[in-house]
C-alpha cells in the first residue's frame, strides 16, 4: 500500500512539472516580461535567475552593463529600495525584441521621504521564454540626488561629500599688516575681503570654481562657538540633503542652511569642536561671471 501511495505521489509531481514545463514553454514574449517584472515586485530572486538566459545583458539607464551571477543586480537595488515596484502599461513586440512604456518607484532604505518615481521604458529581448537583453530608460536626476549623500561607488569607496576647498580663514592679531605682508612678498593681492583663486573644474573644464584666502581680526565671532584660530570652508554638492544626513549621524549643525548670492551655507562643529563651513556655491552663475577669462 505504502509503495502504492509513493509511486502515485510521484506521478502527481511529475504531471505537474511537466504541465508547468508546458506553461514556460508556451509562454508568449508578454508573459514572459511580465512575469520577469512580477518577479522584481515580488523580490524573488530565484524566479528572477530562472527566466534569464545565460548569456543575459542587463544595461542601465546610465550605459553601464552587467553580467554578474543571475539575480545579483537586483538583489543590490532591491537591497537599497526595498519597496522597488515596476509597473507595466504599454507593452509592443517586434519579433524578439518588445518596447514596455511604465514606471518605477521606491524609497532608499525605506526611508518614505527618499522617494523615488518617475516614468520609465524598457526595450526587452526574449529568447526561448527568457529574457535575453533588459535596456531600462528613465530620469536619473531624484535617484542621483537621492544616492549622491552615501552609495558607495563602483570602487567600494563612499562617494566623495566634499568636492573642494571653497576657503581658508584665519584670525590675525593685526589683518591689514598681514595682508600688506603677503602682497609685498608672496604678491597675494587681497582686498579687505581677502583673496581668491578662480581655476577650472577638474571633471568639466568649461566650468570655473575659486577659492577663497581671508583673515579676520582675533576678536571675531565668526568662527564660534569654535575657540580656534581658523576655519575650513569646504565646497559641496546637495547641501540641504547632505545637512540631513550629517544630523542623523549626529553631527552638530551650529546653523540653518542660509541662501545667498554666492550659495547655500550651512556651519558644523568636527569631533575635536572646529567650525566648519559648508558651501554649495551657484556654479552656473559664478561660470558666467568669469566664463570670459582665459
Amino acid at each position: 500500500m505504502m509503495a502504492i501511495k509513493k509511486c502515485l505521489s510521484l506521478l502527481i509531481a511529475t504531471i505537474f512539472s511537466l504541465s508547468a514545463h508546458s506553461q514556460s514553454k508556451n509562454r508568449s514574449a508578454k508573459e514572459t516580461v511580465f512575469a520577469f517584472k512580477d518577479a522584481i515586485n515580488a523580490h524573488d530572486a530565484k524566479g528572477l535567475g530562472s527566466l534569464l538566459t545565460n548569456d543575459y545583458l542587463i544595461i542601465e539607464t546610465n550605459g553601464n552593463k552587467n553580467r554578474d551571477d543571475k539575480a545579483l543586480i537586483w538583489l543590490a537595488i532591491l537591497k537599497m529600495f526595498p519597496d522597488y515596484h515596476i509597473e507595466m502599461n504599454d507593452f509592443y513586440k517586434n519579433g524578439d525584441t518588445v518596447a514596455v512604456f511604465g514606471s518605477i518607484k521606491g524609497s532608499y532604505k525605506g526611508n518614505k521621504e527618499n522617494v523615488w518615481e518617475t516614468s520609465a521604458s524598457w526595450k526587452i529581448v526574449v529568447k526561448d521564454q527568457k529574457i535575453k537583453l533588459w535596456q531600462e530608460y528613465f530620469d536619473t536626476k531624484r535617484l542621483n540626488e537621492i544616492l549622491a549623500v552615501d552609495i558607495p561607488n563602483a570602487n567600494n569607496n563612499p562617494t566623495p561629500r566634499i568636492t573642494g576647498i571653497g576657503g581658508l580663514f584665519f584670525k590675525s592679531k593685526d589683518p591689514k599688516t598681514l595682508r600688506e605682508w603677503y602682497k609685498q612678498h608672496l604678491h597675494l593681492d587681497a582686498g579687505p575681503y581677502g583673496a581668491k583663486f578662480d581655476w577650472r573644474q577638474g571633471d568639466d573644464q568649461s566650468k570655473y570654481g575659486c577659492t577663497s584666502w581671508s583673515v579676520f581680526g582675533e576678536k571675531t565671532t565668526y568662527f564660534a562657538p569654535s575657540t580656534k584660530d581658523f576655519m575650513i570652508n569646504y565646497r559641496v554638492n546637495n547641501l540641504t540633503q547632505l545637512a540631513e544626513q550629517l544630523q542623523k549621524e549626529g553631527v552638530t549643525l551650529v546653523d540653518t542652511i542660509q541662501d545667498s548670492d554666492y550659495g547655500k551655507f550651512i556651519h558644523i562643529l568636527d569631533c575635536e569642536q572646529n567650525k566648519v563651513e559648508l558651501w554649495e556655491p551657484k556654479v552656473e552663475d559664478y561660470n558666467a561671471k568669469v566664463g570670459g577669462v582665459k
